[in-house]
């Protein structure tokens, strides 16, 4: 196929083509060749009285005057833009011509502040202000504060050009309002920025053990603040700080005997054992302990059972503590399982929430998760027929800010040989009251 050019309606074409070749180009009005363009924006801009005779020429691309500025022609606009001060020297040490073509002229920032230039069909830009200077923002990063709001978002302006993190990894800009975005092929450019930030940097960048974010500084749950990383999270409240934290995993760590049963028919002593249905925003899971061989009152029986591993967006468990006299535990287990599958699928469906993903789904469903979780606890006691085995349940909600600050700020309780950090409320029946108790630690 020829070499050709789009041309401004009127010019002649090549008969039957509509176009015209590279090649003809010297038979086209001035008004669209390089050199007439930049002809035309110099005379535009004042000539030689607003910026002097230019010092060099590259024909129909760039002419530089000895006031530190410059004109381009961008062939793709047919059309000259000016670059000058200190967006014109930053310009020149990106690269000039090689690193961008300017798209616009140099142009003031709707903020009143700042000033910039954009580059190449609009996906880089030098921005300048008088407290920042001129900094290069471009590509995926630039897309970014692009879509949270440029120079009025709570970043702010660029104060560093793009660069490399010392990982040889990834890509970030930092900004004025002690924000960055940070971009890498694997997990896209996010912002962080505020008390957030300043922890990710205190513990090294990229280079501590949460590596790079992958989520935006978002909403969280009580109204906290979150970003995701890639090996856990930051989350922040007013009253307590950012906190870094890696996934969260909760064990059960034992049952104590208040009291034992009084029908017992087969020993003096209970046989009890504990089924627990644990339910997550994202997740459900049901447990078993092993059974406890007489356990009279007064009597604990510590375990360590991993219930829950994942980040800190919430949960309920609901532990049914039962007898050991006449039923099949894991066929209890089996129908506890299938309650409370359905139940916390129909519920995420009913909040919304199997679209979110990320530290966002903390904020969706913490509010619910109070009066949605515990149903599982109901649901148990109204659809199965535990006979005399059971001998009562008790339902208990954590919400993600309790999650966080018992993994990283709570420390252990000792209670007859067990440690928790979360106990049951006192589950009786039958004569038999018994509490079951769980830790939870940073993963």
């Amino acid at each position: 196929m020829p070499d050709t050019h789009r041309v401004p309606a009127g010019t002649p074409l090549t008969p039957g083509t509509g176009r015209i070749k590279i090649s003809d180009r010297i038979k086209l009005p001035a008004l669209i060749s390089g050199e007439g363009n930049l002809r035309r924006k110099y005379d535009a801009l004042g000539g030689a009285a607003a910026l002097g005779e230019p010092v060099s020429k590259e024909e129909g691309k760039i002419w530089t005057f000895a006031n530190g500025s410059c004109l381009c022609y961008n062939p793709d606009m047919f059309a000259a833009f000016e670059i000058h001060g200190d967006i014109y020297a930053k310009w020149l040490a990106l690269g000039g011509m090689a690193w961008g073509i300017p798209c616009t002229d140099e142009t003031g920032t709707p903020d009143g502040v700042g000033r910039f230039n954009h580059f190449n069909a609009n996906t880089a830009s030098i921005y300048w202000t008088p407290a920042t200077g001129a900094a290069g923002i471009w590509g995926l990063i630039r897309e970014k504060w692009a879509q949270i709001g440029w120079e009025r978002s709570a970043l702010g302006y660029p104060v560093t050009d793009e660069s490399g993190t010392p990982d040889g990894v990834g890509r970030f800009n930092h900004f004025s309002n002690a924000g960055s975005v940070y971009w890498t092929p694997g997990t896209g450019a996010h912002a962080v920025y505020g008390d957030i930030r300043a922890r990710w940097e205190a513990m090294g960048w990229e280079t501590s053990y949460l590596g790079y974010p992958v989520s935006d500084e978002v909403d969280f749950a009580e109204g906290g603040r979150a970003n995701e990383f890639q090996n856990g999270g930051i989350y922040w409240w007013s009253d307590t700080g950012a906190i870094d934290l890696r996934d969260v995993v909760v064990h059960y760590t034992g049952l104590y005997c208040f009291g034992e049963t009084d029908w017992d028919q087969s020993s003096s002593a209970d046989e009890p054992y504990v089924i627990m249905g644990v339910t997550s925003p994202q997740v459900a899971t049901v447990h078993r302990s092993g059974i406890y061989n007489d356990v009279d009152a007064g009597e604990s029986r510590p375990d360590l059972i991993e219930v829950y591993r994942g980040r800190p967006y919430g949960m309920n468990i609901c532990a049914v503590v039962m007898e050991n006299d006449f039923g099949d535990p894991d066929k209890y287990k089996e129908d506890i399982q299938n309650v409370v599958m359905g139940v916390h699928a129909a519920g995420t469906l009913a909040l919304g929430l199997i679209p979110v993903v990320g530290p966002v789904i903390a904020a969706v469903a913490g509010p619910a998760l109070k009066t949605l979780m515990p149903s599982i606890g109901g649901a148990i006691n109204n659809a199965l027929n535990l006979g005399d085995d059971r001998i009562g349940s008790s339902s208990i909600t954590v919400s993600a800010k309790q999650m966080v600050l018992l993994a990283a700020r709570t420390p252990n309780t000792d209670f007859h040989g067990i440690g928790y950090k979360v106990e049951s409320g006192l589950v009786s029946g039958s004569g038999a009251s018994y509490k079951a108790y769980f830790g939870v630690i940073p993963a």
